[in-house]
């Protein structure tokens, strides 16, 4: 009976509200909680959202031709089109077993409307059918008032809790989602798991032939965050969730991906703390900007050891480009060794804050600007205008002018980059050149022509006025709003094909795309600590 019990209450954790004191018989009920589930909340509701994604890209004919497409399949007669439906995969040892959820409303109905299809359906029993196309076998069994349909005739003979029950905080927020129940694996199986990633990860980190050391460095690298990460998530990971909704008042759809930790864990304590960290930039958020991105992250064990090891891979690459002929290439106060010196105190120090944004309005001149915050900026911008200066003569590079202007006594250094095309003098009204300055605190930059180093001006004066404490930090956030764009990827005002399309689409403004990652209680209610979430929305 024990054992029963705390089976039971495994199979239940996907949703408060499934378990009851009457279950079935024991080796009748459902083996475990299912390790993935997608769920539709019902099919009226994603066939409204299909009619409004088409009518706000302003192709209505195509939703109206929806309604001759389901006549074909008998408008899905005998199906309940106003419930839960979708997918959930189980898996025993290594063996995955899929059951499908319909909600019927008439099974004989149903039936038929199968059959229009290559297929042929017959009742074997009590509540049984089987359905049959070409070489596939399906077993339903009903349960309910829902199907429940595999290729696995000893799955449809178990006992599963309610879907409708099951379903109902996924189908509550979102209209399509899916959801990998980290906590249904076993420990054993997460690490068997593992060591399978693992290895084949590390067969791909294998240098490659004629693959540059630096390359492969960079790569291992990466390659082995990633392992990190994957390791951390297995471990103390509780669920990884992705939901799709749209609103049809506000023409908006979001995707949001929300991870939850096990309470009381490392991962749980770590994302707790993102919050925390408070922005050099906070009064540089602005997303009514063509593009913006801003970001003040704390970065995790296995981040902060990857990105030390590349900065050491890009010094050894920079003293093999620039210092080749130095005599002081091994003095510790070399401007190279200084300069990521810098960058790897920056990175030790755990907090990532920067800012980068499009500044201009439509149809142009644009200017890109940004700032990250740096450790020890005195250092820096000695370290920063001796290696500039090295630059000089380089291939690649037209010329340097170090102090070309002075800003509230912050030297502003201008690059000017070989080879322009004409996509970019488009884009920013005339050759465009990189700005680099460092204050007390910020390395600062912008791309640009004429107006870039007004751009640049304005953004420091703006981070440096008071910054509102009060103001809730959001740790990652990049907006794109479409309209700026129109006529600077479609300078001839084309109206057919692709570019004529996105400009009726996207030309009347409102149309953006939006992320965040955040650490904040989503719609689920969850009891466990939420470490990512993620929108995108596209609005008109």
């Amino acid at each position: 009976f024990s054992s029963r019990r705390r089976h039971t209450r495994s199979l239940c954790d996907w949703s408060s509200d499934v378990c009851s004191s009457d279950l079935r018989a024991w080796g009748q009920v459902a083996p475990q909680a299912p390790l993935l589930i997608v769920n539709v909340a019902s099919f009226e509701r994603l066939l409204g959202q299909v009619a409004t994604t088409f009518e706000a890209a302003g192709r209505p004919e195509l939703a109206e031709s929806l309604g001759g497409q389901l006549a074909r399949v008998n408008d899905l007669k005998g199906l309940n089109r106003n419930q839960s439906m979708g997918v959930m995969l189980y898996l025993t040892g290594f063996s995955p077993t899929t059951v499908a959820y319909v909600p019927v409303k008439n099974i004989d109905d149903l039936m038929k409307t199968v059959e229009i299809g290559p297929v042929s359906t017959t009742k074997v029993g009590e509540d049984r059918y089987e359905v049959k196309a070409r070489q596939q076998t399906l077993y339903v069994k009903m349960q309910g008032n829902y199907a429940f349909v595999s290729n696995d005739s000893s799955a449809v003979n178990l006992e599963y809790p309610d879907p409708a029950s099951t379903a109902k905080r996924f189908s509550a927020s979102y209209d399509v989602s899916a959801a990998i129940s980290l906590k249904s694996l076993e420990p054993a199986t997460r690490q068997l798991f593992y060591n399978i990633f693992k290895a084949q990860a590390e067969n791909g980190l294998q240098r490659r032939d004629n693959e540059p050391e630096a390359a492969w460095e960079m790569r291992k690298a990466e390659g082995e965050r990633t392992l990190a990460v994957m390791e951390i998530l297995l471990n103390q990971g509780n669920e990884i969730l992705v939901g799709w909704t749209m609103s049809p008042v506000d023409k908006a759809a979001a995707l949001e991906v929300v991870i939850t930790a096990n309470q009381g864990s490392e991962y749980a304590a770590y994302f707790a703390e993102i919050q925390g960290a408070r922005s050099r930039f906070t009064n540089l958020v602005n997303t009514s900007n063509p593009m913006s991105m801003s970001l003040s992250w704390k970065l995790d064990k296995p981040s902060r050891k990857s990105m030390r090891t590349m900065l050491g891979v890009a010094q050894k690459e920079m003293f093999k480009r620039m210092a080749a002929d130095d005599a002081n290439v091994d003095a510790e106060d070399h401007p190279i060794r200084q300069l990521f010196t810098v960058l790897d105190s920056t990175v030790a120090e755990g907090h990532a804050d920067l800012i980068a944004q499009m500044v201009g309005t439509a149809p142009g001149p644009f200017s890109f600007v940004g700032g990250m915050k740096m450790e020890d900026t005195g250092t820096l911008s000695n370290a920063l205008m001796d290696v500039l200066g090295r630059l000089k003569g380089r291939p690649g590079i037209a010329d340097v002018r170090l102090n070309s202007s002075t800003h509230n006594g912050v030297d502003i250094h201008r690059i000017e980059p070989a080879g322009q095309g004409s996509g970019r003098e488009r884009l920013f009204g005339g050759p465009p050149s990189i700005y680099l300055a460092v204050d007390k605190s910020v390395l600062w930059f912008a791309v640009g022509a004429d107006k870039a180093p007004g751009d640049l001006k304005r953004a420091m004066d703006k981070a440096a006025e008071p910054r509102n404490e009060t103001a809730t930090a959001v740790p990652m956030q990049m907006v794109m709003n479409f309209a700026s764009f129109t006529e600077m990827f479609d300078p001839e005002k084309r109206s057919e094909g692709f570019a004529g399309r996105a400009r009726r689409a996207f030309g009347k403004g409102g149309d953006a795309l939006r992320m965040e990652v955040d650490r904040k209680s989503t719609r689920l209610n969850s009891s466990h600590t939420v470490i990512s979430y993620a929108v995108f929305c596209l609005k008109k």
